[in-house]
């Protein structure tokens, strides 16, 4: 049986000198062992049984990923941070000590016009992970002191408010699964704007949804195809139901 240790104030980050922090998240729940985390401004790498981790740096939240979310090379490339290639080979080396630039850090610095545009989509995958995990749960985990993403901290947000905006998600996704309920559903263009309305103009986002609304795709299947999260997905379409746009097939 796990125990949790309780994170003091004050407490040392140095790996050597912090006692294990490990135990079940059916004890204490995601949210009050990323806030004791914060607060105790801890270096290292929250393991979850099943594949997830968020990284930290003083408290504060560099990446959260689980095995279903997007591969971070691909996340890097669809930000025009370089080559393929290049990107894989600065993931693998971890940030630099002293005063050379880590792969990431080098990256940046031939692309520094990138840098915004990274930092949103990293936020983004660190999101929707913390979405998917604020479902409670038995899983066990652990907490690995002084260790370090090879992104660095570079990207790190506050972790209380990227707390604050999963909870704000799930609320909204509560609303959303009303309209909804699975993603088997299927939907198509509606065959007329709503009365008064002579015109509307899509956004990019939209279009890549509307496109697809062919009375046979699923919403699972314009996630699939789309690569984005279902929540982003799902909160488009709610959208576009909410304006009368589009119906159920």
């Amino acid at each position: 049986m796990t125990t949790v240790e309780r994170l003091d104030d004050g407490l040392d980050n140095e790996a050597d000198d912090t006692p294990e922090v490990s135990g079940s998240l059916d004890v204490t729940a995601l949210p009050a062992l990323l806030r004791s985390l914060a607060d105790a401004e801890r270096t290292g790498v929250l393991r979850i049984d099943g594949g997830s981790e968020i990284w930290l740096h003083q408290g504060r939240t560099c990446l959260a990923v689980t095995i279903t979310s997007p591969d971070l090379a691909k996340v890097l490339f669809d930000g025009d941070l370089g080559a393929p290639d290049a990107i894989a080979a600065a993931l693998r080396q971890p940030p630099a000590e002293g005063d050379g630039p880590g792969g990431i850090d080098r990256l940046l610095g031939e692309r520094p016009e990138a840098e915004s545009t990274v930092k949103l989509l990293i936020r983004e995958v660190s999101l929707n992970t913390l979405f998917e995990l604020l479902v409670p749960s038995r899983a066990g985990y652990r907490f690995d002191a002084g260790a370090v993403h090879p992104l660095g901290d570079r990207f790190a947000d506050d972790t209380r408010t990227l707390l604050a905006a999963a909870r704000q998600r799930v609320e909204i996704w509560r609303r959303i699964a009303a309209r909804i309920p699975s993603t088997a559903a299927v939907f198509v263009l509606a065959p007329d704007l709503p009365e008064a309305q002579e015109e509307r103009l899509v956004t990019a986002d939209e279009w890549r949804f509307l496109a697809r609304l062919d009375g046979r795709r699923t919403v699972a299947d314009l996630i699939a195809e789309t690569g984005q999260s279902a929540f982003r997905v799902c909160s488009s379409l709610y959208r576009l139901l909410l304006e009368e746009l589009i119906t159920e097939g």
